[in-house]
């Protein structure tokens, strides 16, 4: 035991130098993951960087797990807690580029020393409702995805006196991503895959066994794919599944990319998962949303009446629903889904109401002086 303290001591201060030694870098430009799962959002800016800017890029994680390994990326872990906050306390950098929401709200903060704090999506959902209401008040630049999510930041910037941040017509960058990884697709599994919710309502708490055995009872192979903070913070619920429904026709999901899960998905089951719009929009699959929950974090959500969530207007025009009265009637509500989906409509949708889709690098090209310090 002493000897396990002694090299975690060691592996902590040689930590603390190391984040000195990068700070006295002061690295042109810093990319910041909670997890594996995030890298894909942020992939195409980082290989386009470590091009033009070769040993410039450093990708700093709080994962063990997460490293940028095809690239000329400078790769640090530097887990949670005490070294967490020193380095964002430390750190000097041009450019700090994070997918973390509500900065300066958590342990993560602000310092003098970053002259661009540079927010990009994980997610193509609107600004107003599932974040939480100053998700984005400390970031000087966020790339966003559409116009809908710059009419949503500057009407809160208004009504509640911000300063205005630069708001750069980029696009979702995994969109583009995404597009150049899709190949051959299959329809042979059924993909549940829910959002996380702070307030824990959402089917995974309340109904979760009985749509999964509707499935199953069908006849359907079942991809079950959580929220990576659904697995980290319900970790005792997420066995207890993986336990009833072992043996069965049933796959849990944790892993970090979740293009194969779209791929051979038939129809994708949600709540309130930005994932239905990714699947949606670029597979052209239907999506089925189980509509008992709400899902709201944000608390001053009525101040943005007049401005529909992008992810509602989709539901709405492309989407399928059903309720807790209505699990008996999965099967009828797939087939239902399948056969009246209309994939006509989706690219004009795409092209009406997300920038520059499939050309978001071409965009932060052209328009890089504008958006990098």
């Amino acid at each position: 035991m002493l000897k396990k303290f002694s090299n975690n001591l060691k592996s902590f201060f040689l930590k603390f130098k190391e984040i000195n030694k990068i700070a006295k870098r002061k690295p042109r430009f810093i990319f910041y993951s909670e997890n594996k799962s995030y890298l894909k959002y942020g992939y195409s800016i980082i290989e386009y960087l470590s091009k033009k800017f070769p040993g410039e890029v450093y990708y700093i994680s709080s994962d063990i797990n997460d490293k940028v390994s095809d690239l000329n990326v400078i790769n640090v872990y530097i887990g949670q807690g005490f070294l967490l906050q020193y380095f964002f306390k430390r750190i000097e950098t041009s450019n700090l580029f994070m997918t973390l929401t509500d900065l300066n709200n958590n342990i993560v903060k602000r310092n003098n020393f970053v002259k661009n704090y540079i927010y990009f999506f994980h997610g193509a959902i609107s600004t107003t409702r599932i974040y939480t209401s100053k998700a984005f008040d400390s970031y000087d630049t966020i790339l966003c995805n559409g116009d809908y999510q710059v009419k949503e930041i500057r009407q809160r910037e208004k009504l509640v006196n911000l300063k205005e941040k630069k708001l750069i017509k980029s696009g979702f960058f995994y969109f583009d991503y995404l597009k150049d990884k899709i190949n051959e697709t299959n329809d042979n599994e059924i993909l549940v895959a829910p959002s996380w919710n702070k307030n824990r309502l959402n089917f995974i708490n309340e109904d979760f066994e009985e749509i999964i055995t509707n499935l199953l009872n069908s006849g359907y192979k079942v991809r079950f794919r959580p929220h990576p903070e659904t697995i980290k913070r319900s970790q005792n619920l997420m066995e207890s599944y993986k336990e009833k429904f072992k043996g069965k026709n049933f796959l849990f999901d944790d892993n970090s990319e979740n293009l194969e899960a779209m791929k051979n998905a038939k129809c994708l089951i949600t709540d309130n998962s930005g994932i239905s719009i990714e699947y949606m929009m670029l597979f052209k699959k239907p999506v089925i949303f189980y509509s008992d929950f709400d899902k709201v974090h944000n608390e001053s959500f009525e101040m943005f009446k007049g401005l529909v969530p992008i992810e509602d207007i989709i539901k709405d025009k492309f989407g399928y629903e059903f309720n807790k009265h209505e699990l008996n009637e999965i099967e009828e509500i797939i087939n239902k889904a399948v056969i009246n989906f209309d994939k006509k409509e989706i690219d004009n949708f795409l092209k009406d109401n997300f920038y520059n889709y499939e050309n978001t690098i071409d965009y932060f090209d052209k328009n890089f002086s504008n958006i990098c310090n």
